[in-house]
């Protein structure tokens, strides 16, 4: 099975569908290893998926055996945006894609930041957790995932 029902639900143009399992921009790598040989359709959403500049959006999803979603930021160092953007997102393609929070991942991939940012990204993470039921990670420069 390839990207098509995803393609289908999301209402997306060919070119932002692909079975990569990785996404790279800027120094930045997001990896799901997949030595189960799951099932992973990558969308490009910004510039693609949606193209709308007025709408904040992450740089990727990933859906992973149809049941598992990623919402990727490759960013540079504002982590705030960063959130932002993969709520954005989250709320604009679940809209069509219908799946409980708990389904979904947001990842961000940033750049060294300084010690005092990790508290307000923990204090960040938790409310976003407890409003929406969506865990957001960050790491630094390469985030790598087994599925």
């Amino acid at each position: 099975m390839t990207c098509d029902n995803l393609k289908t639900i999301l209402k997306g143009e060919d070119q932002c569908f692909s079975n990569a399992c990785s996404a790279i921009e800027n120094g930045k790598k997001f990896i799901l290893r997949n030595p189960s040989n799951k099932t992973v359709c990558r969308v490009r959403v910004d510039d693609c998926l949606i193209t709308d500049k007025t709408i904040k959006k992450c740089d990727y999803l990933f859906q992973v055996s149809g049941s598992k979603f990623y919402l990727v930021e490759l960013k540079g160092k504002s982590i705030d945006d960063a959130v932002a953007q993969i709520l954005s997102t989250y709320d604009n393609v679940n809209k069509k894609i219908k799946a409980p929070a708990s389904d979904y991942s947001g990842i961000v991939v940033s750049s060294a930041v300084p010690k005092a940012a990790d508290q307000k990204f923990k204090n960040i993470q938790e409310k976003i957790y407890r409003d929406k039921k969506l865990m957001i990670k960050r790491k630094q420069f390469h985030y790598e995932e087994i599925v």
